[in-house]
């Protein structure tokens, strides 16, 4: 199984709202917010969805920014968790519209918490997709949309 998958680059004021997460072994790592596309649902309307649940924004698509695909090798983790193995993840620039910040009603899998960052600090954090890391200030400026690649990763993250 294939799962499509939503994230979003959440840029004001000069920054970038990341999710942070701690794995089961205690590993603080980042995230883009967003998430799985539910059947019948466009690309646009699921990082729509995902970003309020996450983050409680209101926020609304500005433009395709990435493409990358990430296969987990791990038997162990392809038995636990087969749904997550295989994962295409469409990028978005989003902006924030105006209003007041709801509540987070569907947080991520080990999220702990949001916060914002400079593109160049967010380039030096435990970030995913792996892809991404040292290259979100080239996202961001890029003048259409950027393949980030596809990898293969044997480690276990849940």
């Amino acid at each position: 199984m294939i799962r499509n998958s939503a994230k979003a680059l959440i840029l004001k004021d000069g920054k970038l709202l990341l999710n942070s997460h701690l794995t089961s072994t205690g590993e603080l790592y980042y995230d883009l917010p967003g998430g799985g596309q539910n059947p019948y649902e466009t690309m646009e309307e699921a990082v729509v969805r995902e970003v309020r649940e996450e983050t409680g924004l209101r926020v609304e698509p500005v433009r395709f920014a990435a493409l990358c695909e990430e296969i987990f090798t791990n038997e162990d983790m392809r038995r636990r968790f087969p749904q997550y193995c295989h994962r295409c993840m469409h990028i978005f620039l989003v902006r924030v519209l105006p209003g007041p910040v709801g509540e987070k009603s569907e947080p991520d899998f080990q999220q702990t918490g949001s916060a914002w960052f400079t593109p160049q600090e967010a380039e030096a954090l435990p970030l995913v997709p792996l892809q991404l890391r040292g290259r979100v200030a080239q996202v961001l400026n890029a003048p259409g949309p950027v393949y980030l690649g596809s990898i293969r990763r044997d480690e276990v993250v849940m």
